[in-house]
């Protein structure tokens, strides 16, 4: 390892052979933590390259267990999200896709930090299963056209090892690293495309535009390289996306939109990414009146249940403390990324990838970008068990308010 790691320091290719050896031993754990973490420093200081990448991410492929779906019939589409604040999209776009005749099998993550994750979100309902065996998911998908599961113990293992030390060695926004993570968990699924949502702005992990088609052209040549053809919309996550950010409260609104109940940013990004989705899977249907005929719905209530989730019991806390404002006004912008913070002392959130999150923690954001305000109208709530001061002080801190009539810009930035 330490001709590797010296090789690496040096700015020089590493071979496939000598990145085997690498993720082989991180398998089998015969690296030492400290040798993995100086390769992981040398690889953000001195990158990788195209070949390096691709072998990195194929080879974590490898490592575990990949999903053999070549016998259900339909295009395998599915969607990754790089991590928002209010992110509920693939509660409702799973189901909207299969409606359309696109099949979904979808591994997802859980929420770290400000951003929420998906199974966290399905985890509120009670009874939802996202640790299910690939027979179970197979059926499912069979059933349903879509299953929403989380990364077992067998699927990209090395991964995990990875992100652990990526995590506490400041290594984590390295974009060879970032795109092997992603890509080696999504393309053991045995997928026909990808379609990424990659996020920009104040509640996103990239925080421009330049720095995240950095990542997006990465992202592309990878999985193209490997055999899955990638689409990518480039989405605003400066505000949050939707009214509801936590868990079950995404829930709620994901099966409002569902219902037709449509909250315009949620439902302008979920139709982005879906007609990417048919893009690749060649299908025509009208994903807007889909969406509004309440089949979607009926698809994601079938999904749930076959996981063991039961939607009548999803709840939130009682009694939700309310935030009002100090002033009048209009209501000119809302940062995505305090409101994540806010969320996360509420206890929809973890810190640490061991931490449990409270699943009817969340915020309800009442008044959104454009709404005029009254002092002392109400303009969120809180739903937590947790001391409410420092919430309100952390929402109240995010709403931005004034005299401008804010000029209200599409989510969508670009596509690919």
């Amino acid at each position: 390892m330490v001709e590797i790691i010296r090789k690496k320091r040096d700015g020089k290719c590493l071979t496939r052979s000598e990145i085997e050896r690498f993720v082989s031993g991180v398998r089998k754990g015969e690296i030492p933590d400290y040798q993995i973490s100086a390769l992981l420093m040398a690889i953000y200081y001195k990158g990788m390259d195209l070949q390096e990448t691709t072998d990195l991410t194929s080879l974590m492929i490898e490592t575990g267990v990949s999903f053999d779906l070549a016998d259900i019939s339909g295009c395998k589409v599915d969607k990754h999200s790089t991590g928002g604040v209010g992110d509920k999209i693939s509660l409702i776009l799973a189901p909207l896709a299969a409606e359309m005749g696109i099949t979904v099998p979808m591994i997802s993550g859980k929420g770290l930090g400000h951003t929420g994750g998906t199974v966290d979100k399905l985890e509120s309902i009670p009874g939802y299963r996202a640790n299910i065996q690939f027979d179970e998911f197979k059926k499912i998908l069979i059933d349903v056209g879509c299953s929403i599961i989380s990364q077992t113990d067998d699927i990209a293992p090395v991964d995990r090892e990875l992100y652990a030390l990526r995590d506490v060695t400041a290594t984590v926004e390295s974009i060879p690293l970032i795109t092997s993570s992603i890509l080696s968990k999504k393309l053991s699924e045995d997928l026909d495309g990808l379609v990424i949502d990659l996020k920009v702005g104040k509640g996103a992990f990239m925080k421009d535009i330049e720095s995240a088609k950095r990542l997006g052209e990465w992202m592309k040549k990878v999985g193209e390289a490997l055999g899955t053809k990638i689409k990518i919309v480039f989405t605003d996550q400066s505000s949050p996306l939707g009214r509801n950010v936590g868990n079950a409260v995404e829930v709620f609104e994901a099966i409002e939109i569902l219902k037709g109940n449509f909250i315009e940013d949620t439902v302008e990004v979920t139709l982005a990414l879906v007609e990417e989705m048919c893009k690749i899977a060649r299908v025509t249907n009208d994903a807007s009146a889909i969406l509004k005929s309440v089949r979607a719905y009926e698809r994601f209530r079938k999904m749930v249940k076959l996981h063991g989730g039961d939607l009548s019991k999803l709840k939130t806390h009682s009694n939700p403390y309310e935030v009002k404002s100090k002033n009048d006004g209009i209501i000119e912008f809302i940062d995505a990324y305090k409101i994540g913070i806010a969320s996360l002392y509420a206890g929809a959130g973890r810190e640490k990838r061991d931490e449990k999150v409270d699943p009817k923690a969340g915020i309800k954001l009442l008044k959104k970008e454009g709404d005029e305000v009254k002092k002392e109208e109400t303009v969120a709530l809180i739903y937590t068990k947790r001391t409410y001061k420092i919430i309100k002080d952390m929402v109240l801190s995010a709403y931005r308010i004034g005299n401008k009539e804010p000029s209200l810009k599409s989510r969508i930035i670009e596509r690919w």
